[in-house]
């Protein structure tokens, strides 16, 4: 699906493997390009984004279950500067990074555009009503639906809900690693549908939240914003020296074996 999607659109991708993590090598631009294209394409295939940063990263390269359950999307772009540095390290160099509030918000424009139905699901049951309302007035043309919650993977009365609505669009706002295994393991419920984990972007979009002011976006400081703001993010950041670890093993173990980023041929 991606393969053809990014050659309807002249956009030539290498994946760069980080962790083992195959991320997509495009910008935010390009990712938009794809849904669009995805957008009028006659196909009851879905699309799952994966907007992963170092945490995700590394969790994944230290648990084999989420691994695949990431590896699977169709696309993953590099959600945080933690990921485009090593990515220079490893002499792989990609473009830029996606954040996946940028990248969610334009996707919002694609659907008010094309009139379509944008399901929000995750969150706590005040800040998603909140960020429906908001979003619904900023976005006029979209029918939202939402569902507060970090539901188990198997709640049936969410699917229910869910396949009931026929999404064009669901957000997942549950956190990693429990948004991207609710879509892995319920996406096959549905066709024609673009599946994004967005972590806590409802915060910020029902204004909980302020993003990062201007100059710490262009200086790739939003960890640091994020952190000074709220100081439970402080262990989370902790993850940060064990994945740049990780990645240096990742380049001792390429300067001795310069293919073993490339997958083997079975």
């Amino acid at each position: 699906m991606t393969y053809e999607l990014l050659k309807n659109n002249d956009i030539t991708t290498q994946i760069c493997d980080v962790l083992g993590v195959p991320f997509n090598d495009i910008t935010n631009d390009e990712a938009l390009a794809i849904i669009k294209q995805f957008d009028m394409l006659n196909t009851h295939d879905n699309l799952y984004i994966v907007t992963a940063n170092p945490e995700i990263a590394y969790m994944a390269h230290k648990n084999e279950s989420y691994m695949t359950r990431i590896s699977m999307a169709d696309l993953i772009v590099p959600d945080g500067i933690g990921i485009i540095k090593a990515s220079k390290q490893l002499g792989r160099p990609m473009k830029a990074r996606v954040p996946g509030i940028e990248l969610m918000e334009g996707m919002l424009e694609i659907a008010n555009r094309d009139h379509k139905k944008v399901f929000l699901l995750g969150s706590s049951k005040k800040t998603v009503k909140k960020c429906k309302k908001k979003l619904s007035i900023q976005f006029p043309n979209i029918t939202f639906k939402s569902k507060h919650g970090y539901k188990e993977i198997d709640d049936q009365k969410t699917l229910q809900k869910l396949k009931d609505f026929e999404p064009d669009y669901v957000f997942v706002a549950m956190g990693f690693p429990k948004q991207e295994s609710f879509i892995y393991f319920n996406q096959h419920h549905f066709k024609h549908t673009v599946f994004m984990g967005v972590g806590g972007s409802f915060d910020v979009f029902s204004g909980n939240v302020r993003r990062a002011p201007e100059l710490f976006i262009k200086l790739n400081l939003e960890w640091l914003y994020r952190i000074m703001t709220d100081f439970k993010r402080f262990k989370r950041a902790t993850t940060i020296p064990m994945f740049m670890f990780e990645v240096r093993k990742q380049m001792f173990n390429e300067k001795y074996d310069p293919y073993k980023h490339l997958k083997e041929k079975e």
